[in-house]
C-alpha cells in the first residue's frame, strides 16, 4: 500500500470532518431559533374560525413577533409586537394562541411569523391550513318543536324548527307521513297516533322545499285541543334538486323527528251570558247583564231599543257582578240584547203596559181648630154670673117673705 496516498486520504478526511464540525457549531445556534406554527379550523354557517398556535423552540428566552396573515384579517393575541413566552424547565408553556375568522368561501389560510429573541437572533417561519367547505358541518337533520294552548280557539299552536346542519350544501325536505315509517308525522289522541290527513296542516314546510346550508325553516301547526301529543318527522336529502320530493339514489340524506307531549286539554275560553228584564209603571225598563260564574272569557253585550237607541258595546268580565242598564220609556217598546253580535236566548223583550196606582192622601197632622182665647177666662165668668144670679134669687125670696110677715103684724 502506498503510505503517502493513505496519509493524504486521512488528511483530507480529517479536514472535511473538522469543516463539518465547524459548520455545525456555527449553524446550530441559527437553526435552533425558530417557531412552530399549527392550525385547526371549524366552520359556522357564514365563516371559518381558525385557531392558530405559535410555539417557541426549546428555550426559556422570549421573542417579539412580527405577524403577516393571509387572508389579512385580525388574529386575537397573535399581533405585531406580541411577546412569545419562553418555556419553563419542565418544557411547558412557550405558546401563544389566537383565533382568526375568514369568509366561508376561503380555500386556505397562511400565517408568517418573524420572531426576534432576547439574544438578538431572529427567524421567520410559516404555517398553512386548507379549508374545505365540503366538510363544513354535517349532513344531519335536526327537528325541534314547542307548543302552547290558544284559549281563544281551544287548539294547540305548535311551532316546528327544521335545521340543515351542513353549513354550505342545501338540502331538499320531505315530511314523513307514512304510518309504515317509524315515528311518522301525526297527532296523539286517546293513546293512538294518527297520521296527518293533509300535509298542508304543517304551514311553512312542504315536500321538495329547499333548506339552505346552515339554515332553519320554521313551520306552524294547529292541533285540536283534545290531542295529547304531536310529532313531526322530516327527511333531508343533500343531492336532490329543489322541488324534487324523491331523493336521488346514493344521495346523502338524514331523517330526524321531534315529539311533543301536551299537558292536559286545551279548552276554549267561553263566556256564559244571560239577561233579565224589569219594567216599572212609567215604562222604564232595567236590563240586567250577567256573565255567570264559571265563565272563562269576558262577555260583550249590546242592548238596543226602538228609535235607534243603543247602549253600545258593554263588556262584563268573567265572574263580574251583574250590570244594570236603564232603557228610557220612549225607547223601551221593544228591546233586544246580543252578546258577541248574536241574539241571546230570551234576549228580546216587549214590556206590558201597566198603570201606576194613585197614592192615598196621608192623614193630616194639623191641630183641631179652636176658638181663640182672649181676655179673662170665659168659663170663670160664666160660673161667676150664675153664682150671682143664685145669690140674687135667694135674697129676693128672703126679702119677700119678711114683707109678708110684717104685714101680718
Amino acid at each position: 500500500m502506498n503510505r503517502q496516498f493513505t496519509r493524504r486520504l486521512l488528511a483530507y478526511a480529517g479536514s472535511a470532518l473538522l469543516g463539518l464540525a465547524g459548520a455545525f457549531v456555527l449553524a446550530s445556534p441559527a437553526q435552533a431559533h425558530h417557531t412552530v406554527i399549527t392550525a385547526k379550523a371549524k366552520c359556522t354557517p357564514n365563516e371559518w374560525v381558525i385557531s392558530w398556535t405559535v410555539e417557541n423552540w426549546d428555550t426559556d428566552m422570549s421573542a417579539t413577533l412580527d405577524v403577516t396573515a393571509t387572508p389579512d384579517t385580525p388574529i386575537t393575541n397573535i399581533v405585531d409586537g406580541a411577546t412569545l413566552p419562553g418555556k419553563t424547565k419542565n418544557n411547558k408553556g412557550g405558546k401563544l394562541y389566537g383565533d382568526q375568522t375568514v369568509p366561508l368561501g376561503t380555500a386556505s389560510a397562511d400565517l408568517s411569523i418573524k420572531g426576534t429573541w432576547t439574544n438578538g437572533r431572529s427567524a421567520t417561519n410559516t404555517g398553512h391550513i386548507d379549508l374545505d367547505r365540503t366538510n363544513c358541518g354535517r349532513y344531519k337533520a335536526d327537528v325541534t318543536g314547542s307548543a302552547r294552548c290558544d284559549a281563544d280557539t281551544g287548539t294547540w299552536q305548535v311551532t316546528w324548527a327544521v335545521v340543515n346542519k351542513h353549513y354550505t350544501d342545501a338540502a331538499v325536505a320531505k315530511i314523513v307521513n307514512n304510518p309504515a315509517d317509524l315515528k311518522f308525522t301525526g297527532t296523539l289522541t286517546d293513546g293512538t297516533w294518527t297520521p296527518l290527513a293533509d300535509k298542508t296542516q304543517v304551514v311553512g314546510l312542504t315536500d321538495g322545499q329547499s333548506v339552505p346550508g346552515g339554515a332553519t325553516v320554521n313551520a306552524t301547526q294547529s292541533v285540536p285541543g283534545t290531542a295529547t301529543g304531536a310529532r313531526l318527522k322530516v327527511k333531508l336529502n343533500w343531492n336532490g334538486s329543489p322541488g324534487d320530493a324523491t331523493p336521488q339514489p346514493g344521495a346523502a340524506e338524514d331523517t330526524d323527528s321531534s315529539e311533543l307531549a301536551f299537558e292536559g286539554a286545551c279548552v276554549k275560553n267561553t263566556p256564559k251570558p244571560s239577561v233579565t228584564f224589569a219594567a216599572d209603571c212609567t215604562g222604564v225598563v232595567t236590563v240586567t247583564l250577567i256573565n255567570a260564574q264559571g265563565a272563562t272569557k269576558a262577555a260583550t253585550f249590546e242592548v238596543t231599543g226602538t228609535d235607534g237607541w243603543t247602549s253600545g258595546p258593554i263588556v262584563v268580565q268573567a265572574g263580574e257582578n251583574a250590570l244594570p242598564v236603564t232603557v228610557p220609556a220612549k225607547n223601551a217598546k221593544k228591546i233586544s240584547v246580543t252578546e258577541g253580535g248574536v241574539l241571546l236566548p230570551g234576549g228580546e223583550y216587549t214590556p206590558e203596559v201597566q198603570e201606576c196606582e194613585e197614592p192615598s192622601p196621608s192623614p193630616s197632622t194639623s191641630p183641631r181648630p179652636e176658638l181663640p182665647t182672649t181676655g179673662a177666662n170665659t168659663m170663670l165668668a160664666v160660673f161667676s154670673g150664675l153664682a150671682l144670679i143664685a145669690v140674687g134669687a135667694l135674697v129676693f125670696l128672703l126679702a119677700r117673705r119678711r114683707r109678708l110677715n110684717l104685714t101680718d103684724v
